[in-house]
């Protein structure tokens, strides 16, 4: 055996420092020694070696132990003296527990509820606590479920504490309720909703049909609303959020006159009026490839004498109608058939009070253009004397040409105004 001077065993580090230690029958703990100097470590677990490091000047142990009990683990650094550290490890049976959802942070509708559950290893006093306060308590179990007896939207926190004679512990969860669809469309959906109700507060009388679609946004997702009413014109619309909006109820009510709220008609003739309304505030600002989906009967416009490339989608807004473009979608019917819907497509900036119009080709006894032929025969009496033939036809014609041009022109003028 290597003689070490005294001076070289001096600074001998034991790790860990407290003596006391306890682990679990299925975990392990680790011991090391470290000297300033090549000693020989010498590890004794209740007196018996179990492992040494001769002219070492560093040596460990992993301490792993299947019964429970009480040990003694003894590390000697032998030089020209001894230096020595016993620890007495506590090993205890294994208190496995596993928690579920794995999640920490959850969010679901108030009619799927998530369960929460604790499974021990060992029988276990269980307590289950709501927003701190004790909900439910069990002794001796090895499971544990729990789910959430409320009927208000919110946040909820859910904690756990299972407890016994080997040890405690507890997990916290912390779930976000949101209102189920029925509470939704209902607009109530408890004293902690955000969600509002889709109300126009347009006056009922004038209201033929209102329909309300609800659909969940999601950030860059293209989300449609359908509409099935045979007496609504919208069929569809759809757009994409810049955001995670949640669920989103949209309202559309098709009128027999115009909107309480809407202070003149559009210049053309129109077709219908119609609201859309959606729940949340401020969703004009948060969408884009906004796009309207609406049917115009091919009997109306063959009865109003206009063309379908007339027709417009107008929205009322900043006491102005605004009128956007359309579009005729391929395979709409627009002549052969009084009744079929030709379909359109249009775009919007916003929500609101609508109008879809289209322009009437107007013909009426004003723009009949009357041309004189030269019959009148006044001319001869007028005391100018005797005219020629080719005179009398060469004043007809200019005559004839003069009427038209007035006529054009008189007619020109009255299609288009000239407004100051």
């Amino acid at each position: 055996m290597a003689v070490v001077p005294a001076s070289a065993i001096g600074s001998v580090t034991f790790d860990p420092i407290a003596q006391s230690q306890s682990v679990s029958t299925n975990d392990s703990l680790g011991f090391s020694v470290s000297a300033t100097a090549s000693s020989d470590i010498v590890w004794l677990l209740d007196d018996v070696v179990v492992e040494q490091s001769l002219s070492s000047t560093s040596s460990s142990y992993s301490f792993a132990e299947t019964e429970a009990g009480t040990y003694n683990l003894t590390a000697v650094v032998s030089g020209s003296t001894d230096t020595s550290k016993i620890w007495t490890v506590n090993v205890v049976p294994a208190f496995n527990v596993t928690f579920s959802p794995d999640d920490t942070v959850l969010s679901s509708r108030l009619d799927r509820k998530p369960v929460f559950r604790a499974n021990v290893s060992e029988g276990s006093d269980v307590t289950w606590y709501l927003n701190n306060n004790q909900v439910a308590n069990y002794d001796g179990i090895f499971n544990s479920i729990y789910v959430p007896d409320v009927s208000e939207t919110g946040n909820y926190s859910i904690k756990v504490h299972v407890l016994n004679p080997n040890g405690s512990i507890e997990n916290q969860w912390y779930w976000v309720a949101t209102p189920t669809p029925s509470q939704i469309m209902s607009g109530g959906s408890g004293s902690s909703s955000s969600s509002g109700s889709v109300s126009s507060n347009e006056d009922y009388k004038k209201i033929l049909v209102k329909e309300v679609n609800m659909q969940f946004i999601n950030k860059n997702v293209l989300t449609e609303f359908s509409f099935n009413d045979e007496k609504n014109p919208i069929s569809s619309l759809e757009f994409t959020s810049s955001v995670n909006i949640g669920y989103v109820r949209m309202s559309l009510e098709v009128l027999n006159n115009r909107s309480s709220f809407v202070s003149e008609d559009p210049h053309d003739k129109v077709y219908y009026y119609v609201n859309i309304n959606p729940d949340k505030i401020g969703l004009d600002n948060k969408i884009s490839n906004t796009r309207i989906f609406f049917n115009v009967s091919q009997q109306w416009l063959d009865d109003n004498n206009i063309d379908a490339d007339s027709v417009r989608l107008n929205l009322f807004s900043g006491h102005v109608w605004k009128t956007f473009p359309v579009k005729i979608l391929e395979g709409s019917n627009t002549s052969d058939n009084s009744h079929s819907n030709v379909t359109f497509v249009s775009t919007t900036t916003g929500f609101g009070n609508f109008a879809i119009t289209g322009k009437v080709n107007e013909i009426s006894g004003d723009d009949v253009v009357v041309i004189d032929m030269g019959g009148n025969t006044s001319n001869k009496s007028s005391g100018a004397g005797p005219v020629s033939k080719k005179e009398e036809d060469t004043s007809n014609s200019e005559n004839v040409l003069d009427s038209v041009f007035k006529s054009m022109k008189e007619l020109f003028i009255k299609r288009n105004p000239v407004i100051t």
